[in-house]
C-alpha cells in the first residue's frame, strides 16, 4: 500500500520541509473555511463543496532546550484543501486554540459512487474535531511562521 501523501496533490510542499508527511500531532487549526461550490449545469461546470483548513504545525524533536522543554522546529502554517465533500460533514468544538491530536487520512475504495475517496478525521484534543469524506486533497500553501503561528516573512494578520 502506498503512503497517503502519494495521493495528496502538492504533498511535496510539506514533505520538503519535514522530510516526511507530518501527523499534525498538536497542530493548531487557525482557520476552517467551507464553500458550497458552484454547480452550473448550463455551463457544464461542477464544483462541489470544498473545506479548507489552515493549521500551525511543527516538528517535535528529542532535543531539550535551555528551558527544559523539547525543541520545536519547522514552524509552518499549512493550508490543505479537501474537495468534493460528501454531505456527511461533522464539526464540533471550535474555540480559541483548536489543538488537535492529529489529522488521520485514509484512502478508500467503493463499488458504487465516486472512488477512490478519502475519510478524514481531525482528531479532537482541545477545540475542534471534525470528520468528513471527500474525493480530493491538496496542499494549497505552506508558510514559515513563528511559535504563535504568525507569518515570519511579514507583519500580517493570521
Amino acid at each position: 500500500m502506498s503512503a497517503i501523501e502519494s495521493f495528496i496533490n502538492g504533498s511535496e510542499q510539506l514533505t520538503g520541509i519535514f522530510g516526511y508527511w507530518p501527523s499534525f500531532h498538536d497542530a493548531e487549526v487557525i482557520d476552517l473555511h467551507l464553500w458550497r461550490g458552484n454547480v452550473d449545469r448550463k455551463q457544464g461546470s461542477y464544483v462541489f463543496p470544498i473545506l479548507t483548513l489552515t493549521m500551525h504545525c511543527w516538528e517535535l524533536t528529542r532535543e531539550v532546550g535551555a528551558t527544559g522543554h523539547f525543541v520545536l522546529r519547522h514552524h509552518t502554517r499549512a493550508t490543505l484543501q479537501f474537495t468534493n465533500l460528501f454531505d456527511d460533514i461533522q464539526i464540533r468544538g471550535f474555540n480559541h486554540q483548536n489543538a488537535i491530536f492529529g489529522l488521520a487520512i485514509t484512502r478508500l475504495e467503493r463499488t458504487d459512487g465516486p472512488t477512490p475517496y478519502f475519510s478524514v478525521v481531525v482528531e479532537q484534543s482541545f477545540g475542534i474535531g471534525a470528520e468528513f469524506t471527500c474525493t480530493g486533497i491538496k496542499v494549497v500553501s505552506e508558510t514559515p511562521c513563528d511559535e504563535d503561528g504568525r507569518d515570519r516573512r511579514q507583519d500580517v494578520a493570521p
